[in-house]
């Protein structure tokens, strides 16, 4: 056998790899420019101010919150002291303490009983009657009872101070 090798006619050769190799350096030549605009770009542009770190903020304790504070603990104080006064049902009771800066008794409590436990919940009026009957002026609280509790009581002592009953 002849070991001559026969070269195709380059009139027979395809033009095929010579336009793939045409379009791959055009789109390098494309793919460069566009990294050169967008460096071109970022350049103009100064790059936003990095985000400040986070700060871990204390929380401020408003003049409010420490009054409520110390008016929590004042009544936790006062009340043990006056319990035995107080009118109990479903184990609420509402009371009104003696505020210093106001001069009068400003300040009203929901206490609520759980067997040897009180809990305290501040009120911005009191929902209650306040006792008025055999009460000690010199107490720094002020005690309520239930609407049906004070007219029972009324009933029991007089009658003179209730309206004639309407019915039949």
């Amino acid at each position: 056998m002849s070991d001559t090798v026969t070269k195709p006619s380059r009139e027979k050769l395809s033009t095929t790899p010579s336009w793939i190799m045409v379009g791959f350096i055009i789109g390098a030549m494309f793919a460069y420019g566009v990294q050169r605009e967008v460096a071109r770009r970022n350049q103009l542009t100064p790059p936003p101010p990095p985000a400040p770190a986070p700060v871990k903020v204390e929380p401020q304790k408003s003049a409010a919150a420490i009054k409520d504070r110390a008016s929590l603990a004042a009544i936790e104080n006062v009340f043990t002291q006056y319990e035995s006064q107080a009118v109990w049902r479903h184990d609420i009771t509402e009371v009104a303490l003696w505020n210093a800066e106001t001069n009068k008794f400003s300040e009203f409590f929901e206490v609520m009983r759980s067997g040897e436990y009180y809990y305290y919940r501040t009120l911005p009026h009191l929902t209650r009657p306040v006792i008025r009957h055999n009460v000690n002026p010199d107490l720094p609280l002020r005690f309520t009872e239930p609407e049906d509790v004070q007219l029972k009581r009324l009933k029991e002592t007089s009658s003179v101070w209730l309206p004639p009953s309407t019915e039949p």
